[in-house]
């Protein structure tokens, strides 16, 4: 993550991560828009586990 950073790069989807919901918004600049199709298509959050709750925020 060290060397994706030190070149402005932003992690793999489908990859695993430590980067959380505060540093996603700041590396993809539509990624509220994101949130709010999720909030639409998964209201009740069935489609989410701890590790999504981290990425993407609760």
């Amino acid at each position: 993550e060290a060397i994706v950073a030190e070149h402005d790069g932003r992690p793999h989807w489908g990859k695993m991560h430590t980067l959380d919901a505060d540093r996603f918004s700041e590396l993809y600049p539509r990624f509220g828009e994101f949130r709010e199709h999720r909030d639409v298509l998964d209201p009740a959050r069935v489609f989410t586990n701890d590790y999504l709750d981290r990425v993407l925020g609760e």
